[in-house]
């Protein structure tokens, strides 16, 4: 009697476990919604280049006020993939890729919280904190693979069985984005707090493998041109200081309370703050580098709340649990978008009334424009902030007015500007005899009359 009674409590989902279906519900309305990322257009046309010529670019061939400058594609493989699963499948293809890549991120964190802390709630918590925080910067450019690829590092990095894995994970890591190099350094980080010399031959060889990709070293000279480019990111947003009072970017404050929580109760080691100290300054330094922080921290964070137990009532039985997943895994479909490209934020309509003439434009519809081909002699400008580096402080000046945009229009033959409808610098075309041939709710087309 007392093993029939104790053996339905057996059979219940807890709560933390039943609430890591809460992200999928996130991560579907995230990735099947409407394309507003430029930046992904253009790699995505460079990817078509880079197939057809079956070499990888190593000059730009995008714009007619930097073409033939020297600038190294870094993420060469993912353009690739990103051509032929458009050419495949078409732009909807988007959806399905941050849907998986995305979960297989979040997966891997689950793992990881799971394995340093041991506990149910930790993991839980640790898997909804990343969550909010990646849904933030869930777009589909190159960026987005590295996220689970630095996870996987992580996993593989922490135990010496799986170590041979890190060289081919960092060869694919720098084949696609350049934040392989923060991945390089955290290893270093985690070997000097261990103290653990018999990493270091595995360190070389990730360190050898990053410059086994298609371009050699060139791409050590990548990242020496991000580094000399500062001036010229600071006027990007994503590149700005994060302003963490924002509710997307509380998970890394929240992250940063459980850590001082932890370090109060004497759960992480003094040597941590090897790894800890470096990878909060990261996260302190741009927008964009929030979510690479937080995955550095992760196993710090689970770390800090080892422990931690759910303790109110016995679970959910496991039909009601299983009820609630098959609702939680359908029901986000009802609102997803269809995966494409937002007309308020690119010229869609706007781009059909250009002439093939030298156009003056922000950087936005510059990634828009490279990738439709409107423009046969390319484009002003796009967001390559290494590449272009003075062109950005000169684009931004005509745009307030700082910098005369006749003279900057004649030195460069431009004799077409694309603008939004609502940029003071419409009114000073018309007022200069410029006509508008086209206008629409978002943007307008002038030319000389």
């Amino acid at each position: 009697m007392t093993s029939t009674a104790v053996e339905p409590s057996r059979k219940t989902v807890s709560f933390p476990v039943l609430a890591l279906t809460v992200p999928w519900i996130a991560v579907v309305i995230a990735s099947f919604r409407q394309i507003t990322d430029n930046s992904y257009l253009w790699h995505i046309a460079a990817g078509h280049l880079q197939r057809e010529a079956s070499e990888v670019l190593i000059t730009d061939p995008f714009s007619f006020t930097m073409r033939g400058e020297p600038w190294l594609t870094q993420s060469w493989l993912a353009e690739i993939l990103y051509s032929w699963a458009e050419t495949s499948f078409g732009i909807g293809f988007t959806g399905v890729m941050l849907f998986v890549v995305t979960t297989v991120t979040l997966i891997g964190i689950a793992a990881l919280a799971f394995r340093h802390s041991r506990s149910q709630l930790t993991m839980a918590l640790v898997v909804l904190l990343s969550t909010v925080l990646f849904t933030q910067f869930l777009v589909p450019r190159p960026a987005l693979f590295s996220y689970p690829l630095f996870v996987l590092v992580i996993l593989a990095w922490e135990r010496p069985a799986t170590r041979w894995t890190v060289p081919f994970l960092m060869w694919v890591w720098a084949s696609v984005h350049g934040s392989f190099a923060i991945g390089l350094v955290y290893l270093l980080l985690v070997m000097i707090a261990r103290r653990d010399r018999k990493a270091l031959p595995h360190l070389l060889a990730a360190g050898v493998a990053t410059i086994l990709t298609a371009h050699g070293v060139g791409v050590v000279t990548t990242l020496l041109e991000f580094a000399t480019a500062g001036p010229y990111l600071d006027l990007i947003s994503e590149w700005a200081t994060p302003d963490f009072l924002t509710p997307g970017l509380l998970p890394f404050l929240a992250g940063i309370v459980i850590l001082l929580y932890g370090s109060m109760r004497q759960r992480l080691a003094t040597s941590a703050l090897w790894v800890i100290v470096p990878f909060l300054a990261l996260g302190f330094s741009a927008t964009r580098a929030v979510v690479t922080a937080f995955i550095g921290l992760t196993p710090f964070v689970a770390k800090a709340g080892r422990g931690a137990s759910w303790r109110r009532g016995g679970g959910f039985p496991t039909p009601v649990a299983a009820v609630v997943t098959v609702v939680v895994l359908t029901l986000p479909f009802l609102f997803a978008e269809p995966v494409i490209l937002d007309a308020e934020r690119f010229p869609v309509v706007a781009a059909m009334a250009l002439e093939d003439v030298r156009t003056f434009h922000d950087d936005r519809a510059g990634g828009y424009l490279i990738y439709s081909g409107d423009l046969d002699d390319g484009v002003y400008i796009d967001d390559r902030a290494e590449l272009y580096r003075g062109r950005i402080t000169e684009f931004v000046e005509l745009r307030s007015g700082v910098e005369d945009w006749e003279a900057a229009f004649a030195s460069d033959g431009i004799t077409q500007a694309l603008l939004r409808a609502d940029e003071p610098m419409v009114g000073w075309l018309v007022e200069a005899g410029w006509a508008i041939v086209h206008e629409d709710p978002e943007f307008v087309v002038l030319r000389p009359a």
